[in-house]
């Protein structure tokens, strides 16, 4: 028999299990309309703390009205169950979408990701932040849209505090760091839904929860040679360290309209994430050893100053040559006038001059890479990642237990999926690379 709640809603089959709530498909008597009815879990009922983020989901969803959020119809509290009865979006979500399908086509997925940011914006407007912006709380809508779901884990947009559960894979790094959040987390997350949007994959799961949360500090995805350059800029400018430097979300939306017409149509294969460090590009300077004397010093730069870019290594060698010759041809003839002199008084006690000659040619003969007035070293513009051994991350359903606040997804820990649900190759879920981590070649 089947369970009908408040006469009305007749639970037809369950579509979603979380760590709080059940998800069914449910039909509506009186509209003749599909919903989604969201159940509390009966064991959690009298959790206090539980029962009031339930609640303030159901309210959330009821203050922001955008058709880019799931719209709330009802909410149900009896002696024996809670719920909240929600719109009914067809389709699927963008985590299965990429998991049975592969990457969405360049246009595609900057035009729904633009959608996302719209409606990122104007919940951040209505005073809220989602906080758990990932693939798997995106419904696609239409040829090019999408909605937004499960605001478990929605706060003010003005509380400076994290939510108390989410998943790794999508946590902005100020989150993972214990810093204070804002709405800016949710625009670096819209920064990894993108990426995954582009590849299929996850750009930092794999390993531990530890693993994970210290990658999002650290390394930064490589731009796949498939993604267009200015495409990969948004990209970039979302994954900020700096939170207030992840751009303002209506004008993130506007760039990727503005770019859609001109990128690809055609999906490409699963791309392999590959990380970069955060720092590689920074460059640094050193100060020489050699030479010690302040007029040899003065005489190299002028060298660098009057020659072009390319000739200043080379003459500055010449020169050092030059000045370890004179120095030893000085020391000789200091040496022959010291002994063809007068005596001196107590000689013995006298320092060898052969000695400080020797010293003063092998010093001003040193290697002249090392005697240059003033040099930078950069690391390589065009260096590129060797490719690391894959490390094995956990088991699906263990890898991140206790973190997810999705109701939408069917696992209650992050949004990969096992080998054997992937097309043709290991797609979202696959282990990251914990090796040598290259440069990004833009």
């Amino acid at each position: 028999m089947k369970t009908v709640l408040a006469d009305r809603y007749v639970l037809e089959q369950e579509i979603a299990r979380g760590a709080v709530g059940v998800v069914w498909r449910a039909f509506d008597r009186i509209t003749g309309e599909w919903t989604a009815v969201k159940v509390l879990r009966e064991e959690l009922r009298g959790e206090a703390e539980i029962f009031e983020s339930f609640r303030a989901e159901a309210e959330i969803l009821r203050t922001i009205d955008h058709p880019g959020v799931v719209a709330v119809k009802d909410f149900i509290v009896t002696e024996t169950v809670c719920a909240v009865v929600l719109e009914f979006i067809e389709g699927l979500d963008l985590r299965e979408h990429l998991r049975r399908h592969g990457p969405l086509p360049a246009a595609e997925a900057a035009l729904r990701c633009a959608s996302a940011a719209e409606t990122l914006a104007a919940i951040h407007r209505f005073g809220y932040r989602h906080s758990d912006v990932k693939p798997g709380n995106l419904m696609l809508h239409g040829t090019e849209g999408v909605k937004f779901v499960d605001f478990g884990i929605a706060r003010a947009a003005a509380s400076r505090t994290a939510p108390s559960h989410g998943t790794p894979e999508y946590i902005a790094p100020e989150v993972a760091s214990g810093d204070s959040a804002s709405t800016g987390v949710d625009n670096y997350a819209l920064g990894l839904v993108l990426y995954e949007a582009l590849t299929a994959h996850s750009a930092y799961r794999g390993g531990s929860i530890t693993d994970v949360v210290e990658r999002h500090l650290t390394r930064i995805p490589v731009k796949p040679a498939a993604v267009d350059r200015d495409l990969w800029q948004v990209v970039e400018t979302l994954l900020s360290l700096d939170p207030r430097a992840r751009g303002d979300l209506d004008a993130i939306a506007a760039e990727l309209r503005r770019l859609a017409p001109r990128l690809s149509r055609q999906a490409t294969a699963p791309i392999e994430p590959e990380l970069r460090e955060r720092d590689t590009t920074r460059a640094f300077s050193y100060d020489p050893v050699t030479p010690h004397a302040p007029e040899a010093q003065g005489i190299a730069a002028l060298m660098t100053a009057e020659s072009g870019p390319a000739e200043n290594p080379r003459r500055a060698r010449f020169l050092m040559a030059a000045l370890a010759l004179v120095a030893v041809a000085a020391a000789a003839v200091w040496a022959v006038a010291t002994l063809t002199g007068p005596d001196v008084p107590n000689a013995e006690d006298a320092a060898d001059p052969s000695e400080e000659a020797a010293t003063s040619a092998v010093e001003s003969s040193a290697d002249p890479t090392e005697a240059g007035p003033s040099e930078s070293a950069t690391p390589d513009e065009e260096a590129s990642s060797p490719e690391g051994a894959e490390t094995e991350g956990p088991d699906e359903e263990g890898e991140s237990p206790g973190m997810s606040g999705s109701e939408e997804a069917t696992e209650d820990s992050t949004e990969g999926g096992g080998d054997a649900e992937s097309p043709g190759s290991d797609l979202i879920g696959s282990p990251m690379p914990t090796s040598e981590i290259g440069r990004d070649s833009r």
